[in-house]
């Protein structure tokens, strides 16, 4: 059985994961120390030690709960929204946390980050999309799919949300639904 961490756990590691974003801001992942880290938390290193193993453990607990907390926001949405809300729901949890997803979507820091986080977020509305074809051939239409949108999703974010979420989440979707046009 999970045991719910104590207010004090979770207010430690709140401070050094918003330590990190912050520091990842100003430099690149590698050049930071635990001890700037620690610093800037205001928590000394003893403490943080309890909880991390290193710097990276912090950043892979990021990056687990923005994947887990991007789903369950998708997963409030009402039980018969269409793919657009969908889309325009997570647009928007991006948008209310741009500090977290510029550093996790474009600082490029973990490669592998990106792809999995749109992996598992479009997962959850895979149900709602069309079908592209035999399963062999949807894979290929998806990833294509996929990496559309998050270069749509972090060109957004570069350009600091010029657009409205719902016409961003439209063209992704009208974007999507036109693969269903073609002939395999």
């Amino acid at each position: 059985m999970e045991q719910k961490e104590s207010r004090r756990v979770t207010m430690t590691k709140m401070l050094l994961k918003t330590a990190l974003i912050e520091l990842m801001q100003e430099k690149p992942f590698p050049q930071i120390t635990i001890k700037e880290l620690c610093e800037r938390a205001d928590l000394n290193r003893t403490t943080f030690y309890l909880h991390y193993a290193d710097q990276t453990a912090v950043l892979r607990e990021i990056e687990t709960e923005a994947t887990q907390k991007t789903i369950e926001y998708m997963k409030h949405a009402s039980p018969d929204a269409g793919t657009v809300e969908l889309i325009e729901r997570f647009l928007h949890y991006v948008k209310d946390n741009p500090m977290l997803f510029r550093t996790l979507l474009l600082s490029g820091e973990r490669a592998s980050f990106k792809p999995e986080f749109i992996a598992n977020t479009l997962s959850e509305i895979r149900a709602n999309l069309p079908h592209y074809g035999d399963e062999l051939h949807e894979k290929y239409v998806l990833i294509f799919l996929m990496e559309g949108s998050a270069h749509i999703i972090t060109e957004w974010l570069r350009s600091d949300f010029d657009l409205p979420a719902s016409e961003v989440a439209r063209t992704i979707y009208a974007l999507c639904d036109s693969a269903r046009d073609i002939s395999l």
